[in-house]
């Protein structure tokens, strides 16, 4: 048994973009490795090895790092998973993965990638990524609602009815429309969050869909976290938004919840004020994300 943990020699392994193949190598790494960044669900994995959308370090027999990214949107990708095998080195696994990474995203038309871990966990990856030129772009903001009263029910004249797949073309067009390209939510996101999501909601005002919520349940039903409220930028001033809100948080009290939990960027004031007049408060958590230009 080895005393101490035995340095793997890098220079061994060279970077190739990973396959469907790696499967079960990425999932030991993201699974097992002391090193690891994992921002995905497991049912996107596969599709995302399948496109290729990511590197590996591979010595032949062995892979030593892999980093996944999602898939593109207007130019844009997330850096969702980042792991090193035992005796790796973050940094020397970084410099050897992230600038063939970013060149194989570059040939694909990608322009900005994204990260966002969390601040404590994940805190070893950010020095390596800040020396491939990885900024600071914003904080995700943490709320949460533990006083489940509803201040304002919102406009009355909204229709709010659970999403069927009839309507993803219409809520992904709205979701483009409200979001900055980092931000938006694919129909790999979407569609299954619609088909069987714990809760989501679309709402109608004059015969057209103007906003939409999606959230999850947790604990048994004891935290409700609102992963997404979006309306019509046409149609903001309309209280649409404190509608859907009232709408959450009804919800939240049917499944007897004892707090609702949202996530913002730290620069979205216009929806900050809304959730600090509906009654939630930040909880202290603020997550970093960096950007960088390919």
């Amino acid at each position: 048994m080895w005393l101490f943990r035995k340095s793997l020699d890098i220079s061994r392994a060279v970077p190739r973009l990973i396959t469907s193949d790696d499967l079960t190598a990425v999932s030991r790494l993201l699974r097992d490795g002391v090193r690891r960044y994992y921002g995905l669900s497991g049912s996107d994995l596969l599709a995302l090895l399948a496109a290729n959308q990511g590197m590996v370090l591979d010595s032949g027999s062995d892979l030593f790092a892999v980093a996944i990214v999602s898939w593109p949107a207007a130019a844009t990708c997330w850096l969702r998973g980042f792991a090193c095998a035992d005796g790796v080195d973050a940094r020397n696994a970084a410099a050897a993965l992230i600038p063939a990474l970013h060149q194989a995203l570059a040939a694909r038309g990608v322009r900005e990638i994204y990260y966002a871990g969390d601040e404590a966990a994940d805190a070893w990856l950010v020095p390596a990524l800040e020396t491939h030129g990885y900024r600071s772009e914003t904080e995700v903001v943490v709320y949460e609602k533990a006083n489940l009263d509803i201040p304002d029910g919102g406009n009355p004249d909204v229709q709010v009815r659970p999403a069927t797949s009839v309507d993803l073309a219409e809520v992904l067009s709205l979701d483009q429309a409200c979001f900055e390209p980092q931000w938006t939510k694919d129909d790999t996101i979407l569609g299954p969050a619609i088909e069987h999501g714990a809760y989501f909601v679309v709402a109608e005002l004059d015969q057209a869909l103007v906003g939409y919520a999606f959230a999850t349940s947790h604990f048994g039903g004891r935290l409700v976290h609102l992963v997404r409220i979006a309306v019509d930028p046409r149609r903001r001033g309309e209280r649409i938004g404190v509608r859907l809100l009232a709408e959450v948080v009804i919800y939240a009290n049917e499944q007897s919840a004892t707090v609702v939990t949202l996530n913002t960027q730290a620069y979205n004031a216009r929806a900050q004020r809304l959730y600090r007049w509906f009654g939630f408060n930040t909880t202290g958590e603020r997550q970093p994300v960096l950007r960088c230009t390919l």
